[in-house]
């Protein structure tokens, strides 16, 4: 039935669930998606997954009319939407009592965040019946606005791209009441703070601030043109839009955010200090020889130490060019190259910046936690970066690489390995169900010890640790492995086989980055500011190392089973060295023990999943095709996995 003959257009048809087709192969999923896309149906069932294509242009499909339509006890009648995504898991935490979480996933600009968003807005929606509070209400609201300014920025397939992942938990009464809300936050890119890509721009927050800031605030805060600053300079229009009444909307919006969720004035006016000082820090520059670098943009430095009411200016000015150590009573200083004390002057940036945006998070989650009670109910709604192949890759596409193995196991265990349980338990032990288990890629990470993350901790913990001899660790530790292919040569680079292609890492920075420390000596001139936030986040006891949420989860114990069997060995357990005071914690293994911590929430409770795709409009007018990369898009989410299973989805939906 064609959508316009419906008595309304959120009625649901049989051709709304690619189940019904009598034909489901990759061709006929393409077609079937594409002939929708082309009546304005962006969103499609396949089984119990929405599948979305961002048509990257407005549609009536989100107002006040649509959200009244889906905020109903019993939604099964109604078409694809992701406010009905958001219904079914509202409406199954009333009724089952159960936690929910809503797996949104999805390429760079595909808009994981604006469905995360939707998902949000009309759960609270759902929940007015239930007396919920409006102060809480217009708190959780307020999320957006104040995480998109500090961790969103522009790329050049997304004006408004997440550069962090998140975890935001809205939390209710058994009755359906929302009573507050929680967030996690994963993997910040912080490098953007110092360097960004073509088309690229640093956090928005930057320029909101000079939109923002009067000639005299300005001058206070040392700050010149948007032009002069070297971690902005790299965009073509930058005075244009630090000048604009957008982004002075947008400042002043940023403002009061942050005091709605209870920023007092006194912390806002350091938040402002610490954006200006990490903009300073960027500014300084270095000159001299190969084995010996100096401050040459003293000015500079003067204009930092006067901002952060340093102490000594000159102790951070050697801090940034000299390494001391000392050795049986004796202190040693190390010249630091130009290069090096470039290299020392951004980490103290990208330390600065990061800590503060923790420190935000944690912020929100002091004004958003309820009353302690131990009848809460959760709706999670994860919004995490997409899996990522570029020209060159990183450590950090590492991380999330990782990350996106680990929801597609979850994906798999929920949607094949539990279907074939439940035919098993109907008789039909028989029958093959196939699908791409990608366990085989998670050991090579995660198996403990002996894994990558291991290994590479291994090279951190060591005196004379280098990323060759990581590279070289792996190539002969994993020679036989299925999934990893070493490079011929010298050369740092090696390829991962993953469930959505192969990926080639360059290992250059590797250890470094998962080490992520700044020199003592750094550290303690820093510490001399007379500023209260800067002295906060670079202190020793300042933890981000930690998930903000509640970290007790309640399974069945056939839940943690289950989750047993999907990481059996590779367990992501911390030594002592993560739980006791100031000893060696990686990001690596920080990572890991979030994932394992975030497999254990989403794993306790009954999960909603939305696959985001960008148009095929899109895909023409930036990359020239659309069918092959739709395929790519496909194969990243998953969904072509689905094929062989297709009558075992209709079994399970009809």
């Amino acid at each position: 039935m064609a959508a316009a003959t419906r008595t309304e257009p959120w009625v649901a048809t049989g051709s709304d669930n690619l189940t019904s087709l009598t034909e489901l192969n990759e061709r006929t999923l393409l077609a079937s998606l594409k002939e929708r896309y082309t009546r304005d149906l962006v969103y499609t069932d396949v089984g119990d997954i929405l599948v979305a294509i961002n048509p990257f242009r407005a549609l009536p499909l989100y107002d006040k009319r649509w959200a009244g339509a889906y905020a109903l006890p019993d939604v099964s009648g109604l078409a694809p939407h992701i406010f009905k995504v958001a219904a079914r898991a509202y409406n199954s935490l009333v009724q089952a009592k159960r936690d929910q979480v809503c797996v949104i996933s999805g390429e760079s600009g595909a808009g994981k965040t604006e469905s995360a968003k939707f998902v949000i807005r009309q759960a609270m929606d759902m929940c007015v019946s239930a007396g919920a509070s409006h102060n809480i209400q217009q708190k959780i609201v307020e999320l957006n606005p104040l995480l998109e300014a500090f961790g969103n920025a522009r790329t050049a397939l997304n004006d408004n791209s997440s550069r962090f992942g998140k975890f935001i938990q809205l939390i209710f009464q058994p009755n359906g009441r929302i009573v507050g809300a929680g967030l996690d936050q994963y993997l910040l890119e912080k490098s953007r703070v110092c360097v960004q890509g073509d088309k690229e721009r640093n956090f928005h927050i930057f320029y909101f601030l000079f939109a923002g800031l009067t000639d005299e605030e300005r001058r206070q805060l040392h700050l010149k043109n948007p032009s002069d600053h070297r971690y902005l300079n790299s965009y073509k229009n930058l005075i244009a839009d630090c000048s604009s009444m957008e982004y002075r909307a947008a400042y002043a919006a940023v403002l009061e955010s942050m005091r709605k969720v209870e920023f007092r004035e006194e912390e806002i006016s350091d938040v402002r200090i610490l954006l200006a000082a990490v903009l300073l820090i960027g500014d300084i520059e270095f000159e001299g020889d190969k084995d010996k670098a100096a401050v040459k943009s003293k000015d500079v430095l003067t204009s930092l130490g006067a901002l952060l009411q340093l102490n000594d200016t000159a102790e951070l000015g050697a801090s940034l060019t000299t390494l001391q150590s000392t050795t049986r009573g004796e202190t040693v200083v190390k010249y630091y190259s130009p290069a090096k004390a470039g290299d020392v002057r951004d980490a103290l940036a990208k330390a600065l910046y990061s800590r503060m945006f923790y420190w935000i998070v944690m912020k929100i989650n002091l004004c958003l936690q309820p009353e302690p009670s131990d009848e809460h109910l959760h709706i999670g709604i994860l919004d995490i970066f997409g899996f990522e192949n570029f020209a060159i890759n990183s450590f950090e596409q590492l991380c999330i690489n990782l990350a996106n193995e680990q929801l597609q196991q979850y994906f798999n265990h929920q949607i094949f390995a539990m279907e074939k349980v439940e035919y098993a338990k109907e008789g039909l032990k028989d029958l093959e169900i196939s699908f791409n288990d990608n366990t085989s890629v998670l050991n090579l990470f995660l198996v403990k010890p002996g894994g990558l993350l291991s290994l590479l901790d291994e090279q951190c913990k060591g005196v004379n640790g280098t990323d060759q001899a990581f590279v070289q660790r792996c190539k002969d530790h994993f020679k036989k492995h299925p999934n990893f292919t070493p490079h011929r040569g010298d050369g740092l680079e090696f390829t991962v086989k993953h469930f959505a292609s192969s990926v080639r890492y360059e290992a250059a920075g590797f250890l470094d980055k998962n080490k992520d420390s700044l020199p003592e000596g750094v550290v303690s001139a820093i510490m001399g500011a007379g500023v209260k936030l800067v002295t906060l986040v670079m202190g020793k006891g300042f933890k981000t190392t930690r998930s903000q949420l509640k970290t007790s989860v309640h399974m069945k114990p056939s839940q943690r089973k289950s989750m047993r069997l999907m990481s059996h060995s590779r367990r992501a357990t911390l030594t002592k060295q993560g739980r006791g005071g100031g000893k060696f914690l990686s990001v690596g293994s920080y990572f890991r023990e979030s994932l394992e911590l975030l497999m254990e929430r989403i794993f306790a409770a009954t999960p909603h999943f939305v696959r985001i795709n960008i148009s095929w409009e899109v895909d023409v007018l930036v990359w020239g095709s659309a069918s092959h990369l739709q395929v790519e898009q496909f194969a990243v989410d998953g969904l072509l996995n689905l094929i062989p299973v297709t009558p075992i989805l209709a079994h399970h939906l009809w």
